[in-house]
């Protein structure tokens, strides 16, 4: 469905490509007005291939925002060009040649330097984004075996006991660092026990270690917060 909202944009794309045909009609034909008419061309080509850029990563990025800026700049590059096509083709006949292509070249190459900023920015964004998700996997991994076991326990106590310590995750710090590596492998190493006692019914074991994941949660936190 998003596929076919973005293949919709080419509508207005093509409204564009014709107005500006209708609106070259009244000029002077020549040399300038070839150049001026190759490079919006260009900008509206441009135009196509940001949609089939957006539409084609769709399945692979959800969050639109990163190509929002590449979009903007796009679409200022197009009117950009159009006006200054026109104008160019308004005076054709007192603008020498080599400078309407050196105009022309000029917003063709700031154009150009604003898509490759737009496109590294976008790229160290999604870059972090996936490093940050990298980070946030234990805690995640955690919490949703923790809310497995909730569910599996037929146990009343256990089942309260496992909620103190599901809230206790929750509200914990959700990003791994270098330093919590190795209280993290303890936590996970005792959540291994606790599944094993809960599922057997044992209270006492079950809350003997959730205090115990429990503490060592704390000191996590901690440490993300004061350690470097």
């Amino acid at each position: 469905m998003n596929r076919i909202k973005y293949l919709r944009g080419y509508i207005p794309i093509a409204f564009v490509f014709l107005i500006y045909n209708i609106a070259t009609i009244p000029f002077v034909k020549n040399i300038v007005l070839l150049i001026a008419y190759f490079f919006s061309v260009t900008a509206i080509l441009m135009q196509v291939y940001m949609l089939h850029e957006m539409a084609k990563s769709q399945v692979l990025i959800k969050d639109r925002v990163y190509d929002f800026p590449m979009f903007r700049i796009s679409v200022l590059y197009l009117i950009v060009q159009i006006t200054a096509s026109l104008l160019l083709m308004g005076f054709s006949v007192k603008i020498p040649v080599f400078a309407a292509v050196l105009i022309e070249m000029v917003i063709l190459a700031v154009a150009v330097m604003g898509f490759c900023a737009a496109r590294a920015s976008r790229t160290e964004a999604l870059r972090q984004d996936a490093q940050l998700e990298e980070k946030l996997i234990k805690m995640k991994e955690l919490q949703a075996r923790v809310n497995l076991l909730i569910s599996q326990c037929e146990e009343a106590q256990i089942r309260e006991i496992l909620h103190k310590l599901a809230e206790e995750i929750r509200y914990s710090n959700p990003i791994s660092k270098e330093i919590t590596e190795e209280i993290e492998e303890e936590i996970l190493v005792l959540f291994t026990e606790i599944e094993a006692a809960a599922l057997d019914g044992d209270t006492d074991n079950t809350s003997g270690l959730c205090e115990r994941i429990t503490g060592l949660l704390r000191e996590r936190d901690r440490i993300c917060k004061y350690g470097k």
